[in-house]
């Protein structure tokens, strides 16, 4: 499964901008007033502008070269700080074998840069840049409709990873990281990882492959279409 576009909401157009072209440096693919586009590797992702009454919060993964985690991390810390847990900046993922880190964007999103040692391909380069992402590696899909919204996307080809159980009170895996990417399947109140940020039910649309597009509204309405 690939996540091909996703789009987010912000409050501030012109900060998030400034932060996510300006400072880090992706490349602006479309830019108004109401919304600006990245390009993410081969995502891309859509920040448009949303009242401050309704409430949202994201978390979103971007795979990495397996080769380039130290130099992405202190690629990120010219920008941003890193986040910490049990005294550490990083963490190795044994199930996926693959290390991470995080960090904040100007409105509390985590981000998250992954680089799986199996899967990720390898950059011979010895330096890193927002050029060197690969694509979107995973999205949250924050929901209180846990087993119904599991369904609909096992209807759609979109199965737990590794055959798991739906995990009502945690993280699923949804689609097989493999392939590119997975969707975090979790209820809200959850408290994220390298975070104090409990999930928000929030409005966001993902494609996926270019032939499936999922809504999440702010009232957490769930729907899939084919493109």
């Amino acid at each position: 499964m690939k996540i091909t576009k996703v789009k987010l909401y912000v409050y501030d157009v012109h900060k998030m901008k400034e932060f996510y072209c300006d400072h880090l440096g992706f490349a602006v693919i479309k830019n108004t007033d109401d919304f600006f586009d990245v390009a993410v590797g081969e995502s891309m992702i859509t920040f448009e502008k949303i009242p401050y009454l309704i409430k949202k919060q994201y978390h979103f993964a971007l795979n990495i070269p397996c080769n380039l985690f130290n130099e992405a991390k202190s690629w990120v810390k010219e920008y941003a700080e890193l986040l910490y847990s049990e005294g550490q900046d990083e963490v190795y993922f044994d199930t996926l074998n693959a290390h991470s880190c995080y960090f904040y964007d100007p409105e509390g999103n985590i981000i998250e840069l992954i680089s799986r040692q199996e899967v990720n391909p390898k950059q011979d380069v010895e330096s890193f840049s927002p050029e060197h992402v690969l694509n979107i590696a995973e999205m949250n899909l924050t929901t209180d409709a846990i087993y119904s919204v599991a369904d609909s996307l096992k209807e759609y080809g979109i199965m737990p990873m590794n055959h798991n159980e739906i995990r009502s009170n945690g993280l699923t895996f949804m689609g097989n990281y493999e392939d590119g990417a997975n969707l975090l399947l979790g209820p809200s109140e959850r408290v994220w990882y390298f975070s104090n940020k409990k999930a928000i039910v929030s409005p966001i649309e993902i494609e996926i492959n270019k032939n499936l597009q999922l809504c999440m509204t702010e009232d957490g309405d769930f729907t899939i279409s084919k493109l």
